[in-house]
């Protein structure tokens, strides 16, 4: 199937996840997504059909992340994804400064967190709403046209990651923590 006319069934069948995720990843990569995709339900944050392959996981009407899942066969894709992978991206350039970050990695005491960040930053390759990328410090490192942390195939250590910071990112919408 083209990605065109799979871009159209989609549009009209706005499939599940779960069900793409099926038919598309395998093995601990399929598992761990699943298990992300479930722990998002368990929190009432349910992704929502977006693009091909795309869901968008809204809290209290803002964005936390992205997640899409790459093609079963090697062809042309984009977002930094090849078959038979998926990602997770934060929407922190837009919705997060590097202070929340910092205050965040002291209230949690999340160990590594801030290597975690500089890890999943990437260069832009203008495929998304974010080109040219954008210039940020994280952690008194200053990065150049970036996306938004990106986690590809992420392991069960990123997975705990992306889950405290969405939790954080919640907490902040709710107003529960104060904003800096």
């Amino acid at each position: 199937m083209s990605s065109s006319s799979l871009a159209k069934q989609q549009q009209i069948s706005k499939p599940q996840i779960e069900d793409v995720m099926n038919e598309t990843l395998d093995g601990d990569v399929l598992k761990n997504a699943l298990d992300f995709v479930a722990y998002l339900r368990e929190n009432k944050t349910n992704p929502r059909w977006t693009a091909k392959n795309a869901w968008w996981v809204n809290y209290k009407g803002q964005h936390l992340v992205s997640i899409r899942v790459g093609p079963k066969q090697n062809e042309p894709w984009g977002y930094g994804l090849e078959a038979r992978s998926w990602q997770i991206a934060h929407w922190i350039d837009r919705n997060m400064s590097s202070s929340k970050l910092e205050q965040y990695e002291k209230l949690t005491n999340c160990v590594n967190f801030k290597e975690f960040i500089w890890s999943s930053l990437h260069p832009c390759k203008h495929c998304m709403s974010c080109k040219p990328g954008n210039n940020k410090t994280y952690f008194g490192r200053d990065f150049i046209s970036i996306c938004g942390p990106r986690v590809v195939n992420p392991d069960i250590n990123a997975l705990e990651f992306a889950k405290k910071l969405l939790e954080y990112k919640k907490n902040l919408i709710a107003g529960n923590i104060a904003k800096i």
